[in-house]
């Protein structure tokens, strides 16, 4: 009975903590995800020679479709749990009835939806990933767009995430589309201990975001040989100048 009495004092401490941190991760998941400046207008667009043009075209329009997409997937996951969390320490009818909304898998699925390891180190990849890519909005301010654009008085950032890589915002999209993997998949995380992700709408929507995420990784080893030279010849000696000091394209020491 005691130790039953410890694990749910344990419990009620861990969800206050688990709430807070998930929302965190959320919200700059929000952040990060949503274009800090209007679209690009069509003259505005860097083209690209053929057949790479129609590569960068539609992984720019993927790139905007799956931040909208991720930003919604996050919410609804993030409010679920949420729900799943208050009902699981503020027991009533009402709650009951959530829960047995929330968990297929059975109430019982509750006890298991807590912040483990693995789901702790999702959250705080997602934070870190997203809080790299919301510097890159403030250090590039009004050039920051989710395509390749040259707009007046277009100038070389080298300062803030851009003095450690030369695609930070890059960077910052991998690490947090990690991060919510982890968080959102793993055990410990509500669609799993739920039993969404052994149901085949749950593993088909798993396999679409893992599938759409690698298209996007390997898009950005591309955009950045693109983008890497489009500054060079628009930037030239301050750009080569930038380069030599930041040699890494995403990766300190790695790439």
């Amino acid at each position: 009975m005691k130790a039953l009495e410890a694990y749910a004092a344990n419990m009620f401490a861990q969800t206050p903590f688990h709430l807070a941190l998930m929302g965190v991760a959320a919200y700059m998941t929000h952040r990060s995800s949503t274009a800090p400046t209007p679209p690009s207008k069509d003259n505005e667009i860097v083209r690209e020679a053929k057949p790479m043009e129609r590569i960068f075209q539609v992984s720019g329009k993927v790139v905007g479709q799956m931040g909208s997409a991720t930003k919604y997937m996050t919410w609804a996951s993030a409010g679920c749990t949420a729900a799943v969390l208050l009902a699981r320490e503020y027991p009533s009818e009402l709650s009951t009835a959530v829960l047995q909304k929330l968990l297929p898998a059975g109430i019982g699925a509750a006890a298991r939806i807590q912040p483990t390891p693995v789901v702790l180190a999702g959250y705080v990849l997602t934070v870190v990933g997203a809080g790299i890519r919301v510097a890159c909005f403030r250090a590039l301010d009004r050039f920051f767009t989710f395509q390749v654009t040259v707009k007046e008085g277009h100038q070389l950032c080298t300062r803030g995430p851009y003095s450690i890589v030369r695609h930070p915002s890059y960077t910052g999209w991998c690490i947090q589309s990690v991060g919510i993997a982890l968080w959102s998949c793993c055990a410990g995380s509500w669609a799993r201990e739920a039993g969404l992700l052994e149901r085949p709408t749950g593993m088909a929507a798993a396999c679409v975001f893992v599938g759409v995420q690698t298209y996007i990784w390997l898009c950005i080893v591309l955009r950045c040989g693109q983008e890497d030279a489009w500054l060079r010849k628009h930037f030239g000696k301050g750009w080569d100048e930038w380069a030599r000091t930041v040699p890494y394209r995403l990766v300190p020491f790695v790439y």
